[in-house]
């Protein structure tokens, strides 16, 4: 049973209760006996006010969506105002979406993990997880006499070593942590004041005290945050500087020596076709990029090739990676469907969050089934299918759009023309989501102006230590 049930049973089942009667509210509250609803901004000389639980929240999520944060390598010339306002950025996607940027480290994750199997079995076994993630994040920079430098990924460098163009980083893991810049304070800091928050919300919905809805999105936040800072471990964290990795061989001699691998026009940098990657067929993406493209949105770098590795990069999952994400986006949306019951301040509040939330769980379960179906099931059929029609003109012709697609070939692309309905499904799961997400930002801010008086009640922590 996903935990999220457990979550909705004991946070729902704690924080119900009349919620609409002003007269006869009946809340329990460890330094309040009233029962009348508290409007307006309440002060804090004897307990908790307003001020505590924003700032509470406000600070956790800061400090959870900031120290969490590893950046990767800069582009030669960026300064410190770029890694700022790439990190502002990253922030805002962690606070809209906190299982977004859960999803990009997991991805990398499991991209680390896969690059130290495949050096230790070419024989590099001091080839460790933090190489791994310090090569993905652009810590390498390949030089050659006919092209500009740009970066290589852990992939691309087990192939440039495995063929002998590169020989292989003798860097020492601990190089690599010294190039962390991570404040080990920040970090202690953000671990105690997440702890501290998580056992002062499960203490209130022990007494039954009420615990805020922003109390309640900043737990689901926690969830992701701790996932987040699992994948990211061992990555380094704002590092300055890649390291130089010098090629005696030419980007020209070898895209020749790869041969058909190496034909089509790369995206990014020339050694694309070592770990391109390989969007699964399907109508939905061709719709979605070609309508893109209409938008004039175009997912193209400006500079090729690349000067840097982009932070916001989503890379591939499969297998068990692709449950544990599941588990993750479930687990958050449920933790935002135990306030089903939470106080409102009117009945059309709490009506329009829990509309919210179930469209939350339900963009993503239907995110899934799209997944699973369209990207997964129907291009493993069609593969299958196509064994079995030898020169089909019309399949050679997809297989052209797919190929336009995957290299990012902007000047003519003959699927532009297909009906926009093929992605009414994508679009309505996406709106959902947004509109659902943005309102549940916003109630997390308006109900602050009308509380239950205990709301503002301290835990009573006699009653776990009796004795203290």
């Amino acid at each position: 049973m996903p935990p999220f049930f457990f979550l909705f049973f004991i946070l729902s089942s704690a924080s119900a209760a009349p919620l609409f009667d002003t007269t006869n509210l009946e809340r329990r509250s460890s330094n309040s006996t009233s029962t009348t609803p508290v409007l307006g901004w309440v002060s804090s000389p004897d307990g908790r006010g307003t001020i505590d639980i924003v700032w509470s929240c406000v600070f956790t999520t800061f400090l959870c969506s900031w120290s969490v944060l590893c950046l990767n390598v800069p582009a030669l010339g960026d300064g410190p105002w770029h890694m700022f306002r790439r990190k502002i950025y990253l922030s805002g996607l962690a606070v809209i979406g906190p299982e977004f940027l859960f999803q990009i480290a997991l991805g990398q994750w499991i991209s680390a993990r896969r690059s130290v199997k495949e050096f230790k079995a070419s024989g590099h076994s001091g080839w460790t997880i933090n190489h791994a993630f310090f090569a993905d994040m652009g810590g390498f920079r390949l030089y050659t006499r006919d092209w500009v430098p740009f970066p290589v990924n852990a992939k691309q460098l087990h192939y440039l070593i495995a063929k002998g163009y590169v020989q292989y980083p003798d860097i020492d893991k601990q190089v690599i942590g010294d190039k962390n810049k991570m404040d080990g304070l920040v970090r202690v800091i953000t671990t105690l004041q997440t702890l501290w928050f998580v056992i002062n919300s499960v203490a209130r919905v022990a007494q039954h005290l009420t615990l805020t809805v922003f109390e309640l999105t900043t737990l689901g936040f926690i969830v992701c945050t701790i996932g987040t800072t699992f994948c990211w471990a061992h990555k380094p964290s704002d590092v300055a500087y890649a390291m130089s990795i010098e090629s005696n061989a030419t980007i020209a001699e070898i895209l020749l020596e790869a041969g058909d691998a190496a034909k089509d026009p790369y995206s990014r940098t020339p050694l694309d076709f070592i770990s391109r990657k390989e969007w699964a067929w399907s109508m939905l993406w061709s719709n979605w990029v070609n309508i893109l493209r209409r938008m004039h949105i175009i997912f193209d770098p400006g500079v090729r090739p690349v000067n840097r590795r982009t932070n916001d990069e989503f890379l591939d999952l499969s297998g068990s990676s692709l449950a544990v994400l599941f588990l993750f986006q479930t687990t958050y949306a449920g933790i935002l469907l135990c306030g089903w019951n939470f106080w409102f301040p009117t009945p059309v509040e709490q009506l329009l969050w829990r509309i919210a939330t179930v469209m939350i769980m339900t963009s993503i379960c239907s995110y899934w089934v799209v997944e699973m179906v369209v990207f997964r099931i129907l291009p493993a059929m069609k593969k299958r299918l196509s064994h079995h029609i030898a020169h089909a003109t019309s399949w050679d012709t997809t297989r052209s759009v797919v190929r336009a697609l995957r290299n990012n070939s902007l000047q003519k692309d003959p699927a532009l023309e297909i009906p926009m309905k093929a992605l009414l499904p994508v679009y309505l799961v996406a709106v959902c989501y947004c509109t659902s997400r943005t309102y549940v930002l916003l109630a997390d801010v308006v109900e602050m102006r009308r509380l239950p008086p205990s709301a503002f009640a301290t835990v009573n922590w006699s009653q776990f230590f009796p004795h203290f």
